[in-house]
């Protein structure tokens, strides 16, 4: 298989369970005057998984459940693959586009410097 038909076959593979955001832990204080961690920032609970995006021109964060957080991290890998593989794609595509624009230019002047060797 070529290699950009390989790149657009893992592209299509990771979007199955790609989630775009980004991924923050975080310790809390729990507000109760007499626990530790309103004393302590070393005794805060945590850390606890949040999901960070932006959707419809807002900022959200989501509270990622324990249970839940493996599964996040791994679609959250699959967003990052995604993103380097779309970066190899584009990056293929833009050397293709500057050779044909080199090329075309090329024609160009040899064309100019033709016309004006059957001008004199």
């Amino acid at each position: 298989m070529r290699g950009k038909d390989r790149l657009i076959q893992e592209l299509a593979a990771t979007a199955q369970s790609m989630v775009q955001g980004s991924l923050s832990e975080m310790t809390r204080q729990c507000g109760d005057p007499s626990c530790a961690c309103a004393h302590d920032p070393a005794r805060r609970h945590g850390p606890h998984l949040y999901l960070k995006f932006n959707a419809e021109g807002k900022t959200h964060s989501v509270y990622v459940p324990l249970e839940q957080g493996e599964a996040l991290k791994s679609a959250h890998r699959a967003w990052l693959r995604f993103q380097e593989l779309g970066s190899e794609v584009a990056a293929g595509n833009r050397e293709r586009f500057l050779r044909a624009l080199q090329g075309a230019k090329q024609l160009a002047k040899a064309t100019k410097a033709k016309s004006r060797g059957k001008a004199k």
